[in-house]
């Protein structure tokens, strides 16, 4: 009878730790998500392996940094193509979308994922690749500009707006979770600027004072547009003469090692005679 007992109890002993292995190889099995949208469609890389076209979505992958590599399967040879790295949380979808340019600058697209935090709090990350210090709105109310981190975040759909002087804004939609991160990495659509109409040559006796900016800081350009090379930077309550002002843009006299002027953006400047 003893015997009997002793066997019954190793058999359910070894059953026991096939059910706890089964679970835990069920737990280690991969389940990360990732959707790719493009315009127009795109050809699909992943670790330089050529796994599909857009629209794209896989599951079961492997949670961790991937490489993707977008390249669009257009008639026109002036598409440029997009590479980047993503990482992949587990039980959550990743999301691409890029709408293809002839250039970097006329491409635009946002990365959305999920990160998981110790706390159950709610979070959101906004980070913009183009141009520095963008504006953000979440549901209608500014939030300030990128980057952006928000600590506190209700759950739920949101709708996240991302604007910029001389560029397109993006609207995107995307869902905040209890418990997660919601990263969102933005890149703006440059638009096509023309040249410049003179509105003012000012006067001698014109300045202007540099205002607070996000940045602490206000760069000097070389021409009157976010893209155009960065010169130097001044900060905030310097004053200098304004020599010339064009819509968004005040062209002032400044000693840098490179030039002796340069362009400011009007949005941080107070005029005054």
């Amino acid at each position: 009878m003893g015997k009997v007992i002793a066997i019954v109890l190793i058999m359910i002993g070894v059953v026991t730790a096939g059910f706890g292995l089964f679970v835990y190889l069920q737990s280690q099995k991969p389940n990360a998500g990732l959707r790719i949208e493009t315009n127009p469609s795109a050809t699909v890389f992943m670790d330089n392996v050529q796994v599909g076209v857009t629209p794209f979505k896989k599951d079961g992958l492997k949670t961790g940094e991937v490489s993707i590599k977008l390249v669009p399967n257009s008639r026109s040879s002036t598409l440029s193509s997009y590479q980047t790295k993503v990482r992949l949380t587990s039980k959550t979808y990743t999301v691409i979308r890029r709408d293809f340019g002839d250039s970097d600058t006329a491409s635009s697209g946002d990365i959305i994922n999920l990160e998981p935090q110790s706390n159950k709090s709610t979070s959101m990350a906004v980070i913009v690749s183009g141009p520095d210090s963008a504006s953000v709105m979440l549901d209608g109310q500014p939030l300030g500009f990128t980057p952006l981190l928000t600590p506190q975040v209700d759950p739920g759909d949101h709708l996240i707006v991302v604007s910029a002087p001389g560029f397109s804004q993006r609207r995107i939609q995307a869902q905040a979770i209890s418990g997660f991160k919601l990263n969102i990495s933005v890149k703006l659509q440059g638009q096509a600027i023309p040249i410049p109409k003179i509105l003012d040559v000012a006067t001698p006796s014109a300045h202007i004072q540099i205002k607070t900016t996000p940045t602490g800081f206000l760069r000097v350009r070389q021409e009157p547009k976010t893209s155009a090379k960065e010169m130097g930077r001044v900060n905030p309550g310097d004053k200098f003469m304004l020599l010339e002002s064009i819509i968004d843009w005040y062209k002032i006299e400044v000693e840098l090692d490179s030039t002796s002027s340069g362009w400011i953006s009007s949005q941080y400047a107070d005029k005054f005679e």
